[in-house]
């Protein structure tokens, strides 16, 4: 039972989005710990970790070109992944799609909902084969507090209706894959902040939040005001979330949705 550690080292795990924002930031939380990492994005560089240094016990993140609202992409991904690693330990996946438009409505249904089908269905027998072999797989859904309180500023968007429906596509999982002793939980996600990347050709992109906030900085502060702890998640606690639920401390955590948004929900009521 102790020490308190995550006791991942040697774990595999997928990740989408993994190139930028929160999905880079698990990454780096998961290689720290040991876990290596597959990791997509619709248009990666591939030297996204070149640098980092923190990566523990010679953990590695490969990276793979993915649109996740295609189902042949999902299925090359997780077996080339597969054939990599040789298992799957853990899975996170993330809407991207927010924009109201019905282009958008559209391509959110396919890559936030069946996408995520789609992943959960082509993972489950790996994840399956690491229970019987004595492992506490988990899969990790990011989802937003949009799809619970409307106060964030999307309206008419996807991203509102099916970050909920994504909430319950994992717990209507959870109830299918506990019984195989593979757990499936969801994360609620607030205002975080996206930092920007500086990358190693010294070249700088900004984050949609630093964007967001830069053009709009009387909204940003609107809303970390109905945060009752006054500012926006870091990347960095989400990801401390993460690597939580991926390890055997959550090992009677499955089909819980955490909300992670510094009580602003409950300010909210």
């Amino acid at each position: 039972m102790y020490p308190f550690a995550s006791n991942l080292s040697g774990s595999h795990a997928l990740v989408t989005g993994g190139s930028k924002g929160i999905g880079r930031l698990i990454v780096q939380a998961l290689l720290a710990e040991g876990v290596n990492v597959s990791y997509c994005a619709r248009n990666p560089r591939g030297d996204e970790f070149s640098t980092f240094q923190r990566a523990a016990d010679n953990a590695r993140a490969v990276v793979s070109t993915v649109d996740i609202a295609n189902a042949a992409d999902i299925k090359n991904w997780v077996k080339k992944s597969v054939d990599e690693f040789g298992k799957i330990d853990c899975d996170k996946a993330s809407p991207i799609f927010q924009d109201p438009t019905p282009e958008h409505w559209e391509k959110s249904f396919k890559a936030d909902i069946m996408g995520l089908v789609t992943l959960l269905e082509a993972t489950e027998p790996y994840l399956v084969e690491r229970a019987k072999a004595g492992g506490s797989p988990s899969v990790v859904v990011i989802t937003s507090l949009a799809g619970y309180d409307l106060v964030l500023p999307t309206i008419g968007s996807p991203y509102t209706t099916f970050t909920r429906a994504k909430s319950v596509i994992a717990k209507d999982y959870a109830r299918k894959f506990a019984p195989l002793s593979v757990r499936v939980n969801t994360l609620a996600l607030g205002l975080v902040n996206t930092p920007n990347i500086t990358h190693p050709d010294g070249s700088v992109e900004w984050s949609t939040y630093q964007t967001f906030t830069k053009n709009n900085p009387e909204v940003i502060k609107a809303l970390e005001d109905k945060v009752p702890l006054k500012r926006a998640a870091e990347c960095e606690e989400v990801a401390n979330v993460v690597v939580f639920l991926a390890s055997s401390l959550s090992s009677y955590v499955c089909g819980a949705t955490i909300t992670v948004d510094g009580s602003m929900s409950n300010a909210l009521v």
